[in-house]
Formats: structure tokens, sequence, C-alpha cells
């Protein structure tokens, strides 16, 4: 099991981005008047608000709540804040260049399009130390499937073992065919940290489990018609780590510096566990089983 705790991406560790701010269809806030439905972003804040009340002034939308909602992040910074479901999109192509310090590992979500790649160079415009283009399509599960099947989406990406640079410049792009939607829902870079490290033994054990989860809203009323309004899903993970009972505390401490951070919890990266790769809050308890080793118990409650 290793978690990515990601770091916070501020403005001065955005390089650039192809999608401007205000993006299309993003208008920014200024001072006047504003009717129920308006929307406007700021960019200090990255965040778009809309109004709910009628309003005339000055105050920044952050600073008026009586007036403003709210309403989620500009289209530029959607793929930095904590939820996978609003993505950073485009047409063909959407690309970041980060410059985030010290990092050694990076989790992708909610992608779009049909090609990544990723590019880390030692400096920025420096020497590209590490470089890798991944076709975004789940492998076949067999040979009547690899003719037959329809294509299915890779929509998440985890690359470790990065070597760690002071400056380091990271490009993050996702392409597809001409005119077609691409999207970038999370990016996590961050230090990869192990609740059990190589040197000894112990790791994620069998029946770790994966649960696709809805928010949508569902009704059957009086006569058995179902009616749906689509929300988003999320998935949510349950697992278990064996480990020597010395890493026991080790281990504890570090899911309690994480209670309430959003982080990528990977219990195994080997192929064809995609489903136990999930972005969001994680719990559990320790277990301290005999004198020599523990168990922990853990979940996370997926972000949508």
């Amino acid at each position: 099991m290793n978690i990515l705790i990601p770091l916070q991406i501020t403005d001065s560790m955005l390089a650039s981005c192809t999608v401007a701010e205000p993006a299309a269809g993003e208008t920014a806030w200024a001072a006047g008047t504003f009717a129920i439905g308006d929307r406007r972003i700021r960019t200090s804040t990255h965040r778009i608000y809309e109004c709910v009340a009628a309003v005339s002034g000055s105050t920044p939308p952050e600073n008026d709540p009586t007036h403003w909602l709210d309403a989620g992040p500009t289209a530029r910074w959607a793929a930095m804040d904590t939820y996978i479901s609003t993505q950073t999109t485009a047409t063909t192509s959407v690309s970041f260049v980060l410059r985030p310090g010290f990092f050694d590992a990076v989790a992708l979500y909610g992608l779009t399009g049909t090609t990544l790649q990723i590019t880390l160079k030692d400096a920025p415009g420096g020497t590209v130390v590490k470089s890798a283009t991944v076709l975004l399509e789940e492998d076949p599960l067999d040979w009547w499937d690899w003719a037959f099947g329809p294509r299915r989406a890779l929509t998440k990406f985890f690359l470790k073992g990065l070597t760690p640079y002071a400056d380091p410049e990271l490009t993050i792009t996702v392409s597809s065919g001409t005119g077609e939607p691409v999207g970038i829902g999370m990016i996590v870079v961050g230090s990869l940290t192990p609740m059990v490290d190589s040197s000894t033994w112990g790791g994620t054990q069998q029946g770790a489990s994966a649960s696709p989860q809805t928010f949508s809203y569902i009704k059957v009323d009086e006569f058995g018609n179902t009616s749906i309004v689509k929300r988003r899903a999320a998935t949510d993970m349950q697992f278990k780590v064996a480990m020597p009972r010395e890493r026991a505390d080790y281990a504890l401490a570090l899911v309690q510096r994480v209670l309430d951070v959003p982080a990528a919890w990977i219990a195994t990266d080997a192929t064809g566990y995609q489903g136990l790769n999930v972005f969001g809050l994680g719990s559990g308890s320790m277990s301290y089983d005999s004198f020599g080793m523990a168990t922990f118990s853990g979940s996370v409650k997926g972000m949508a």
C-alpha cells in the first residue's frame, strides 16, 4: 500500500497551460450590477461564482457569500482541485507544464482522450530525464475482446520512481483526434510513501475490494416508473495491509497525517489492479496481532 499525498499546486508552480483563464465561456468579475444566475470567475482564487441574490457593488464574490455561491473551479484549474469529475477540458489536446519542486510520483485521474504523454526535465528547459507515452485504452480481456470487443478507455495513470529535483519541469499532455474532446480530472504530484517498504516483508493482502458508488437520484413511483437524475460517481476501496509489528506505529502515524487530506491510495500498481488505485479520503484501524505481526484494516472514500 502506497499513499501519494498531493502537493498543493500554486500559481508559481503552474508554468503554463493550454487552457486560458478566463477560458471560453468564462467572464472575469468586475464591480457592477448582477442578476440571479450570473456567473463570474476570480483569477485570484481560480473559482467560479454564481449570483444567488441580485447585487450591485464592488465586494468580490469570495467575500460576499450572501449574494454569491462558489460554483467550482475555473476550467484552467479544475485538474488541481479535489474532485475527479471536475475536468480541465479542451479539444484535440490539453497540456500542463508544472514546476512543483521535489516530487517522485505522479497519479492522474479522470482522463479523456487517446494518448497521454508525460515528460520530466531536471530543470526548466533542461535535460529530459523521464518520458512516457501511454495509449489510453484498457488491455483486452481475451482474443475475442481484442478482435471484436469495444475499446475501454483508460481513465487513470500512475508513475513512480522518479528522481526528485529541486526545480524540475513536468509536462503532462492528453491528446486525441482533431476536434475530439480531451480532459484531465485530477493531477496528483507528490512524494510516494509506502506503509511497508521493500526492505521487509508485508503488504496489501488478497481480498482487497473496490466498490463503485453513484450519487445519482433514483426514484421509483407508485406505478413502478423509474426516473434517474445523473450525478457524480466515485469508487470506494477496502483493504488490509500485513506488516511487521515494529512497522505498525509508523504506518498508523502516516494514516493519521492524511485523515482529512484527499490523497492517492494505491493498494498495488501491478497490472490488472487499476480498481485498487483510488483518490479519496482514507481511514482505518491498526490491529497489533502478535509480537511480530500487525494488520491495518483500511478504507478509502473516493472523491467524485
